[in-house]
């Protein structure tokens, strides 16, 4: 761990944890209450993308600082990870999936279905903090950090 620059890693998963909170808020309303407001769906989508920023930030540093890996994207972060036996192949799965659906939101957003956005945040937003977990574990920080 002593390659690692904590704080920033602290920092990172801090707006994570906000970001996740924040959706967690707007997840728990019905249906016909979130669509009532348009704004939910671009705070949602706004605080999908600043977590899964942050997480790739993460990703990046750890590979570069404790395993002295370069990636090109994040998608290969999260696979390098796996390599490196930081998360489980699930895990890791499911991030890569997560991020070509990051992708999309901002490359091709006009390909993006807003239900959907809603389902992942409602049903995967989860995978984000099981990937800060996996990552505190290694580092051997303790997860309330």
């Amino acid at each position: 761990m002593a390659n690692v620059n904590l704080e920033k890693l602290k920092a990172r998963a801090a707006d994570i944890r906000s970001a996740v909170e924040k959706v967690q808020t707007y997840t728990e309303l019905s249906d016909p209450d979130f669509w009532a407001d348009e704004r939910n769906i671009y705070t949602v989508k706004y605080l999908l993308l600043q977590a899964m920023e942050a997480l790739g930030s993460i990703c990046v540093h750890v590979l570069a600082r404790q395993f002295q890996v370069a990636v090109s994207n994040y998608a290969s972060c999260f696979q390098e990870l796996e390599d490196k036996n930081v998360i489980s192949s699930e895990l890791s799965g499911k991030l890569r999936k997560m991020i070509r659906f990051r992708n999309i939101m901002v490359h091709r957003y006009w390909e993006v279905d807003d239900e959907r956005v809603l389902e992942y945040a409602r049903n995967d937003v989860q995978d984000i903090l099981q990937m800060l977990k996996a990552v505190w574990e290694f580092l051997g920080i303790h997860s309330s950090q």
